[in-house]
């Protein structure tokens, strides 16, 4: 993973909207693909978040607080992704 990346990966696991929103936009003004990012930053966090879940250190309400940070940071950029 691109280390531009693991600050985005880490906000999204830790389930912080406010950090994933921060850390996509420097990524972006960073000149990193959104391809790139979405793939190896925000999808590779969430594939985290599922293995965390069937390890039993994560449980649902963990997984929806992550997925929301995702989806923030999405909507910020993506007019029209329902919150």
């Amino acid at each position: 993973m691109d280390e531009g990346l693991r600050p985005l990966y880490d906000a999204i696991v830790a389930g912080s909207q406010a950090d994933a929103l921060a850390c996509l936009n420097a990524a972006l003004d960073a000149g990193l693909e959104p391809t790139r990012i979405l793939n190896e930053g925000m999808i590779a966090a969430m594939q985290e978040v599922g293995a965390l879940f069937e390890d039993g250190e994560y449980f649902v309400p963990d997984m929806l607080v992550s997925a929301r940070a995702m989806q923030a940071a999405l909507a910020e950029h993506y007019v029209g992704l329902p919150l």
